[in-house]
């Protein structure tokens, strides 16, 4: 029997998009000798470091960032490129850093003086990118303990990281562009990569490249411009399957809780997905999913494996169990499905496709991968 009879829902990368993504990308940066880094951190955004690590590479990606020092394993294992820990030297774990060549982004002067003594169990002086903080309030070194004494270390690169924007004109991108330059001109002698914009940022202002951006979320699809139509091609879409359609009578409920009472006879349809397949439980009676480009709206709270969908205004065809409503695609991007449950497609991305068929399609090496997740 094949794997989509047992599937109940099915996630459909496509390589075409992240691809020319990427390179929408590389093409948006105004400086030619500005690199455009890959930022795979969260098992590149939930999408799976096996497949999108080889595409970047193949498109020459010269950089590449992740979260955690295991995260850089996996990614180690598909590239020698330079591979980055965006949060930081984690205590006990500088020899791992050392011996798989991965860079620590250095946050604070801890970061910093246990990387200088690793550097002299070495007898080396070690990569290091140094990360300030702008404004962010989260990680890095903040004015008052900016580095003076770099012994030890090869600072490779100065980042910081915007933190609104995504929205346009926002006063403080702004303030913290004006804050890199004065840390740039103070670090510039280093001869380091500096970098300051991720996703938005790029699309914002030339002036935020500097030689280095680290788009994100834009790669995968998501809209760095939420003012505008999204530039950036879809790289996901996701179909979840009927399980039983129903009659339901005015003043009957539906769902835990009784959150929905019907106020009329309607039609109604059982799908095969919920929170544990990352459909969020706060898209409960305000999501939607499509079937032939009808909106099916969410009745009821979404349950862990199933959420109940409203057919009664359709005129034409019904689904029938065994068909497929639309989730995310032509009809409803990621961002919108985030949107209708009051949070962002970073959430929604990274949260999709635990336990359901994944398909990976490549029409450039005409391939589809078919993996069940489990």
């Amino acid at each position: 029997m094949s794997i989509e009879t047992y599937a109940s829902s099915r996630l459909i990368i496509s390589i075409d998009a992240l691809r020319e993504n990427y390179r929408q990308l590389t093409g948006a940066v105004d400086n030619y000798q500005c690199k455009v880094a890959g930022i795979v951190k969260a098992n590149a955004y939930g999408l799976g470091i096996e497949d999108i690590l080889p595409v970047l590479e193949s498109e020459n990606c010269p950089f590449y960032f992740v979260a955690t020092p295991d995260e850089g394993l996996k990614v180690r294992h598909y590239t020698q490129k330079p591979v980055a820990v965006l949060n930081g030297l984690f205590h006990g774990a500088e020899s791992l850093y050392v011996q798989h060549n991965l860079t620590p982004v250095l946050n604070s002067p801890d970061d910093l003086e246990r990387w200088r003594n690793m550097g002299l169990v070495q007898n080396n002086r070690l990569p290091a990118i140094l990360h300030f903080d702008t404004g962010m309030n989260r990680l890095g070194f903040k004015e008052k303990n900016h580095p003076e004494n770099l012994d030890g270390i090869t600072p490779t690169a100065i980042i910081s990281h915007f933190a609104c924007a995504d929205e346009k004109d926002h006063p403080m991108t702004k303030a913290q562009f004006s804050a890199f330059m004065a840390i740039a001109e103070k670090y510039i002698h280093y001869g380091s990569i500096l970098s300051l914009s991720n996703s938005s940022g790029l699309f914002r202002d030339n002036r935020y490249h500097f030689n280095m951006v680290r788009p994100g979320m834009a790669l995968y699809g998501l809209n760095p411009t939420p003012e505008t139509a999204n530039p950036m091609n879809p790289v996901v879409s996701l179909e979840a399957k009927v399980l039983q359609v129903q009659e339901v009578n005015a003043g009957e409920t539906v769902g835990y809780a009784a959150s929905f009472t019907a106020p009329k006879n309607t039609k109604t349809a059982t799908i095969s997905i919920g929170y544990a397949d990352g459909f969020l439980r706060s898209g409960s009676n305000k999501a939607t999913l499509y079937w032939q480009g009808h909106p099916c709206p969410v009745l009821g709270r979404i349950s862990m494996d199933l959420v109940s969908v409203d057919l009664g205004h359709i005129s034409g065809p019904h689904p029938v169990p065994g068909d497929w409503l639309e989730v995310i695609g032509p009809h409803q991007s990621v961002d919108t499905l985030a949107s209708k449950a009051g949070t962002i497609g970073y959430e929604i991305l990274t949260s999709l496709g635990s336990r359901c068929e994944r398909r990976v399609i490549d029409r450039h090496k005409e391939q589809e991968k078919k993996i069940k997740i489990v």
